[in-house]
Order: C-alpha cells, then structure tokens, then sequence
C-alpha cells in the first residue's frame, strides 16, 4: 500500500468500526511491513486534544521554536495525536466534527515522520572519509531545443562552427548555419571545459559555471552572458572596416571589450562580489548608468553598489586557468569557496579561525588531502567527512 491517503482512510475506518475484512488484511499487511507503521496505528488510536497538536505540528513544521522544542513534542505529539471532540466547544461545527479524525490521523502520520526523519536522519554522523580528487573536464550543453549533451571528459574543449567538434575535430552536432539560436555549456563543481565560439573567442569555464551563447554573431554586437568564473581571449572581429565590439553580461554588470584578454568572477551565490580582471587590452565595466574602464593589471570590482577598481597580481587570479591554486593572502574562507567548487563539498569553519590568511601555489591536480596538507602548515586543522552524498569539511584551530 503505497498511497498515505488509503491509509488514513483505513485507520480512520478502523477507528469507526467500518472497516470491512478485506480493508482490513490490507492495514494489518501495512502494519507488519514497518514498526513504525504499527507504533503509528497504535498512537493514532489515542484520544488527546488535537487543537494543541495542530499548534505543535505548526511550530514543528515551520521550525518556529529554535530546538527546544524537539524533545517536548517527541514526548507530547507523537503520544498525544488523537482529539477528544466531546470535551472542546470549538468543535461544535458539524463540517469540522466530520473532518477531525481524518486532520488527526493525518497529523499523526506528518508528525510521527518528521520527527523521525530528525531523529534518525538528520542526527546522523558523517563518516570520516580519506581523501577526494581533484575536478576534471566535465561539462553539459543544453541545445535550444532544451535537448542536453554531455561532454566526454577525455577531451578538453568543444569548438563552434559549421557543427559543435571537440577540439581534435570529432563532429558531435550539425549547427543551423541560418537561424542564430542560443545554447549553454554549463561545468558542475568539480569540472572544467573550453569553449571556442564562432568569433574564435576563446572561453574556459571554471568549476560551477554557465555560459550562454549564440550559435553565431551576426550584426554590430556579440554578446553572451555568464554566471561563475571564466577566462576570455576575446578574438577581434571586423566587419566591413567596423570593429565588433564583444560583451560579455553578468547578473550585476556588462563588460565591453574589442580585443582582449580578461577574468571574469561572477558567481550567484557571491552576490556583491563581481570581479573582473584585465591581463591585456581594455575593458568598460558598465553597471547602473556607471562606465569604469579598465588597464591591463586592474580589477574592477562590482558590490552592488558602486564600481571600483585597484592594482592587482592578475597571475593569482587567472592561475585556475593553468590548474594552480595561488592564495596571496587570501583570507580562508575564500580559499574554501575555491576549494569547495573544484573538490565538491560544503565546509563550516570555526570562528577562531575565520580570518586566517592564506600564502600558497598549489597544483590543482592534487587530492584534496595533499592541498590541505600544505595548508595545515599555517596550524590550523581539518576533518573531512560524508553524509550520503554529501561532503563535508569542517576547520578548526
């Protein structure tokens, strides 16, 4: 018996005394096939006050009561589930006196499953796991048709023209060579992949990230749109003796180029964080009515508020690109988020350690553990786990 609302109509029968044979050899089948079915049936056949289990199962639904709550409704919901309708005068309405016992028995089962879920779930420990390995050539095209392909990992980029190739010229799909349609390679965490557009622009895609683009340009602009981390060699294009500009639009900004080659680091979850930085050629930066060019060896930086620009190393923030880590004074925290993209894992840091900063190059086709070795030099310590298939990684002093 796989539907929960024949169940509750079964119990509530049971409880009734209108459950015919058949019903019940299916209820007692469903009894026997779990013990928390049977502990269910046996709670929900107690006559308690249900008004203050709707209240409970509200505060345990919505989680309104900061964990203290947890171990009084474990002893109060889970053994107080079934209402006394005699005994209240709001129950008095003949539509609400019909419906109780089904909201009751449906609680109990809502409720009984929650708090098991907590109690037996989310109480779980991660189990220590060893190591994990780097990220590799990983990546998804999603055609306008909303058709997907999937990228081999032995290769390491894809090129656009007459049809998508692989960089070593292995066709993969025919292109409409009339139609301007738009598709996105998108990396997950731990994958990296190139593309070539129909510029000949060069783009690499950093772990976690998505481009969009068109299967060719045509008129006086080309643009694509980005979310995550990528490397640009924009490609200059003329056509008849009028150079193409190039933009490339983030959730935050526009960056305007004609030929050049920059970072670009916009990430959804780091909202107020964009950051674009320029290795040769020039860049605009364009965002809420404000234009900031950009020089070769400048980053501009996006709050969400105003744009802004410094004198930076370009080499620490392009390194992705030529699989190194460089952290030059990096604060931990965000050379976790670094780490936690490329390796796939959530990490929790101890305040004690938070603005630890970091000095170090690192191979990023190193294991996680052998990248944590050489951090583990500036004191602070590590524990890696696993939750099904979650990783964990939790820092401390």
């Amino acid at each position: 018996m796989d539907d929960i609302s024949d169940v509750i109509i079964l119990i509530r029968k049971k409880m009734a005394g209108t459950i015919s044979d058949q019903e019940l050899l299916f209820l007692e089948k469903w009894v026997t096939e779990s013990p928390l079915h049977a502990e269910l049936l046996k709670r929900a056949e107690d006559e308690e006050i249900v008004l203050e289990d709707i209240r409970d199962w509200l505060a345990l639904r919505n989680g309104e009561r900061n964990g203290v709550w947890d171990e009084r409704l474990k002893s109060k919901t889970l053994y107080k589930i079934y209402a006394d309708s005699k005994n209240s005068q709001i129950y008095r309405m003949s539509i609400f006196r019909k419906l109780l016992p089904y909201v009751a028995v449906l609680l109990t089962i809502l409720t009984f499953i929650f708090i098991y879920y907590r109690s037996h779930v989310l109480t779980e420990h991660y189990v220590e796991i060893h190591d994990l390995a780097p990220g590799t050539n990983k990546a998804l095209i999603t055609l306008s048709d909303g058709s997907f392909i999937e990228l081999s990992d032995d290769q390491d980029g894809v090129v656009l023209g007459e049809e998508l190739t692989y960089e070593d010229g292995t066709s993969i799909i025919r292109l409409s060579d009339e139609e301007v349609v738009y598709s996105t390679i998108q990396t997950p965490r731990g994958g990296q992949y190139q593309i070539t557009l129909a510029d000949g622009t060069k783009v690499w895609l950093n772990a976690e990230t998505k481009l969009t683009y068109p299967s060719h340009f045509t008129g006086g602009l080309r643009m694509v749109e980005l979310e995550g981390e990528a490397y640009f060699e924009v490609k200059p294009f003329t056509t008849q003796g009028h150079r193409i500009p190039f933009l490339v639009k983030t959730a935050q900004q526009e960056i305007e180029v004609l030929g050049t080659q920059f970072n670009i680091k916009a990430y959804a979850d780091e909202e107020g964080d964009t950051r674009t930085t320029l290795v040769k050629g020039a860049v605009l930066l364009r965002a809420a009515g404000n234009v900031l060019p950009l020089m070769p060896g400048e980053q501009g930086l996006n709050d969400g508020r105003a744009l802004s620009k410094k004198k930076v190393d370009v080499s620490s923030y392009i390194a992705w690109k030529d699989n190194r880590f460089m952290f030059e004074e990096l604060e931990l925290r965000e050379a976790l988020k670094i780490l936690s993209r490329w390796y796939d894992f959530d990490f929790q840091i101890d305040q004690t350690v938070k603005h630890t900063y970091l000095y170090a190059s690192i191979s990023r086709g190193k294991s996680l553990k052998e990248v944590l070795r050489i951090i583990e030099s500036s004191g602070i310590k590590f524990r890696l786990e696993r939750l099904g298939e979650k990783n964990k990684l939790t820092i401390f002093n």
